[in-house]
């Protein structure tokens, strides 16, 4: 069976379709980002999933998986966090984080914010498999000083990279069941129960079922135009290498010609 193509009716949590509704809902996501990242969030917004930074789904934009804003006590936005699942090593993803956090400071920049008033950054990605091949379950990156680790940045952006295939080396308990759920599709505890049971409600539901089928075309018109792209390149590319190739026989026969004369 093709990966791209799951039946509606098989779709795990960890499809990014099934993975974005799911965690748009606030009661799911606020126990998860608490759990996971060790924190107190006092309310979110509603989050926001398949959150583009641009207006088409068919441009070179990037979509968050899930983008969720923390409120405070007046409603005014803490912190943002950017939950993305990634069941492929596309071997970029380090470089996909800088990429979101500058999108995410761009769009709070746009709407008027001072880069002062820039917000504590989470960028989570949900991987299967160890892309940094140190055997390691979770990996969280800040910025530090070369040499004198004890010194950050102080940028408030952080990086964290979850492997949840490894879920059975993680100590905490919070983090490992979800993990472990993510590898294994089996719910043990409160927080993904409600998961599965948000999954199920989808799976039941018929407009869900026309997404699903509105979001998978999109997804296939996305990889035709990329593959055609691809093509496109590699054939002015080889065309490319056959004009050289062509202009440098005829400077060989050139050459010759003129050291047959004695010109050379």
């Amino acid at each position: 069976m093709d990966p791209n193509h799951v039946p509606f009716e098989e779709l795990p949590i960890t499809n990014r379709f099934m993975f974005a509704l799911v965690f748009s809902r606030k009661h799911i996501a606020k126990p998860f980002l608490e759990a996971i990242l060790g924190i107190k969030i006092f309310d979110l917004q509603e989050p926001e999933p398949e959150k583009s930074t641009e207006t088409s789904p068919f441009n070179k934009g990037v979509r968050y998986d899930v983008f969720v804003k923390e409120l405070g006590p007046d409603g005014e936005i803490t912190r943002v966090f950017d939950i993305e699942m990634q069941m492929e090593d596309t071997h970029d993803l380090p470089k996909r984080t800088r990429y979101y956090q500058a999108l995410c400071d761009s769009e709070a920049l746009n709407k008027g914010e001072s880069y002062r008033n820039l917000k504590e950054q989470y960028i989570i990605f949900i991987c299967p498999d160890d892309i940094f091949k140190q055997g390691r379950a979770v990996y969280r990156f800040k910025n530090l000083e070369l040499g004198h680790p004890e010194h950050e940045l102080g940028d408030l952006c952080y990086k964290i990279f979850y492997i949840f295939n490894k879920y059975r080396e993680v100590a905490e308990q919070s983090v490992k069941e979800y993990l472990e759920y993510f590898a294994t599709n089996k719910a043990t505890s409160k927080g993904t129960k409600d998961i599965e049971r948000q999954r199920q409600w989808y799976l039941s539901d018929n407009e869900t079922r026309k997404r699903y089928m509105t979001w998978q075309q999109e997804l296939d018109d996305l990889v035709y135009d990329e593959r055609q792209r691809t093509k496109a390149a590699e054939k002015r590319a080889s065309e490319a290498e056959i004009r050289a190739d062509e202009a440098e026989s005829r400077a060989d026969k050139y050459e010759k010609i003129l050291k047959e004369h004695g010109l050379l």
